[in-house]
């Protein structure tokens, strides 16, 4: 299926030369061009065999054909034969009518022609623009967004014959058709005075060697923002990880899986309830649902009150049992949270599913599946199967017509059945502005909210200034530079306690000096002059300090709450010396 704006949504909003060629150039025009051009032919022939020549002229009418030649050449300026005496109203008419219909559409031609080539003509005066590479499903929903958020953006698209390459024209933005891995490509597009790079193609490969070449070609000289897609969600996170831990800061380099994020969305679009033991059915284990189940045990492992209460997971899938094995090999920790249960997606055991009753009922269902069309039919078969009060949530990558048919069904017929649109959730601004650190930011903002005191209603997430926002993304991205001036590093959440981590009293102090240090100078390069708390450490009041403090404390909890965790790399240098010491010979 190709993916494409959902009805009803809002066009991005075009800059007022793109609207003046827009409205030039729109599609409707011709149906008034071409009765304009037919009644401008008709009136010139009208007033060519009614026209009476002066007495004496040497004309004296003329022909049909004349009428018809003559007629047609009023589309051309001083072409056509012009009447010796006063012409008539209908010819007067006509030979005004037909060069203006005439220009028109020479003139929309025209633009039609050299449009596309003036817009990469001006690439070189373009700064801080957003360069996009790859026009696929994340790629085109990322541009819609951006465009509508008023963000300048370059595309650059390997296939010609993507259809995707005239919409965007038609927004009027330049398209570059090339590899975005060549130099020359990337320098087309202006990377060198870029503010961001996306790569969002389907290859992980190429995705990775286009950051990689784009920030050779801008080193030095300005920082730029890169995000990088990856398909593959453990790849994403050691990439993640070894970027965190060992990476610069003149250029970031961000990665994302589309799957991941999602998971995250999803649970907190539609979340399960943990005041009491909770059971939740995922149908069709694959990437979506895998971290689906993650975010579902990290969430019921931080709320839970009893900690021998497992969360009940019924997997509904035809190689269900394998998917479970697959799923615990690669989290291991969730056999300490998660308990399973398997069934087939076969009529008899969605029958035996209809008529089971566990001891703790089923409280949600969610559908993930990588074709959409095997998600609505298992949703649909679910909702017959399953208890009428059990929400089912359908998780849909590019299927709007039948997520609005599913979400018309709910609304006329209440069938508890509600769809969570992938894609259109997943490529946002804020996954453009925050890359690998945004469900931290969030998660800094959710522990400020907490902390402040009653009758104090901080703004949530979506509704933040946009200055908070990034100061919140500041500070989730320098967590990494912290924990390496201690000698720590971020690595997968492989132990439940790891939120447990703390930190010594002298590492606790010197955390918070570089919090606050960073905070200062976030505030002086945004312009702040004076500040009553630009203060040394030791001048700060006791107050502001512990805001500080209590920040660096829970970098630990913050971390395991999106699957990572902290290890003290000095120890296990001093564990295992000879391969600490074989690593530091490697180039």
């Amino acid at each position: 299926m190709t993916a494409s704006p959902a009805d009803g949504e809002a066009t991005p909003p075009l800059a007022v030369h793109q609207r003046i060629l827009a409205v030039l150039t729109d599609p409707r025009l011709y149906w008034v061009l071409a009765p304009a051009a037919v009644f401008a032919f008709l009136l010139g022939c009208f007033g060519y065999l009614t026209w009476e020549p002066l007495e004496g002229s040497e004309h004296v009418h003329y022909s049909l054909s004349d009428a018809l030649y003559g007629s047609s050449k009023l589309f051309f300026l001083h072409a056509a034969p012009q009447p010796e005496s006063q012409v008539g109203l209908a010819l007067d008419v006509a030979r005004y009518l037909a060069p203006i219909v005439a220009g028109w559409a020479a003139l929309i031609a025209l633009i039609a022609l050299l449009h596309d080539r003036a817009q990469r003509m001006l690439i070189p005066l373009r700064r801080n623009h957003v360069v996009l590479c790859g026009l696929g499903d994340v790629g085109f929903e990322l541009l819609r967004v951006l465009r509508a958020a008023n963000y300048r953006v370059v595309v650059i698209e390997a296939d010609a014959r993507n259809p995707r390459i005239e919409a965007c024209r038609q927004w009027g933005g330049p398209v570059i058709v090339g590899d975005a891995q060549l130099k020359s490509t990337l320098e087309a597009a202006g990377v060198k005075r870029a503010a961001r790079l996306l790569a969002v193609t389907p290859d992980d490969v190429v995705n990775t060697e286009i950051v990689t070449r784009a920030r050779r070609l801008v080193k030095g000289s300005r920082r730029l923002l890169c995000l990088a897609r990856v398909n593959n969600p453990s790849l994403c996170v050691f990439l993640r990880i070894e970027e965190s831990n060992h990476g610069d800061d003149e250029s970031a380099l961000d990665f994302f899986n589309a799957d991941e994020i999602g998971a995250r969305l999803l649970l907190e679009a539609h979340p399960f309830d943990t005041a009491t033991q909770p059971h939740i059915l995922l149908a069709h284990l694959d990437t979506l649902g895998s971290e689906l189940v993650m975010n579902a045990a990290r969430r019921w492992q931080d709320e839970r009150a009893d900690s021998s209460a497992p969360l009940l997971v019924t997997v509904v899938d035809d190689d269900a049992d394998q998917r479970i094995g697959s799923l615990l090999a690669n989290y291991p920790v969730l056999e300490q949270v998660c308990e399973f249960t398997a069934y087939c997606t076969s009529a008899r055991d969605l029958q035996r599913l209809s008529t089971a009753r566990p001891a703790v009922p089923i409280s949600r269902a969610y559908v993930t599946a990588q074709r959409d069309e095997q998600t609505v039919e298992t949703a649909l078969k679910l909702r017959h199967a399953l208890d009428s009060a059990v929400p089912v949530v359908a998780a849909l990558w590019q299927a709007y017509g039948v997520a609005d048919l599913l979400e018309n069904s709910t609304t006329q017929h209440g069938t508890n059945l509600t769809v969570f649109r992938t894609i259109q959730q997943t490529c946002s601004v804020d996954l453009v502005e925050g890359g690998s650190f945004e469900a931290i930011a969030h998660e800094i903002h959710r522990r400020y909210c907490l902390m402040q005191p009653d009758g104090v209603n901080p703004p949530p997430w979506s509704e933040l200034d946009e200055s908070l926002k990034k100061s919140n993304r500041a500070q989730a991205r320098h967590i990494g530079v912290k924990l390496r001036s201690i000698g720590c590093e971020i690595t997968p959440l492989r132990d439940w306690q790891a939120k447990d981590f703390t930190f010594t009293s002298d590492e606790l102090t010197k955390l918070s000096i570089m919090e606050h240090d960073r905070w200062e100078q976030e505030k002086r390069d945004a312009g702040v002059k004076s500040d009553p708390h630009f203060l040394p450490w030791d001048q700060l009041p006791t107050d502001i300090a512990e805001w500080d403090t209590n920040f660096i404390r829970a970098i630990p909890a913050m971390l395991a709450s999106v699957g990572l965790q902290i290890v003290d790399v000095r120890e296990a240098a001093a564990r295992y010396p000879n391969a600490a010491a074989t690593a530091g010979t490697h180039p």
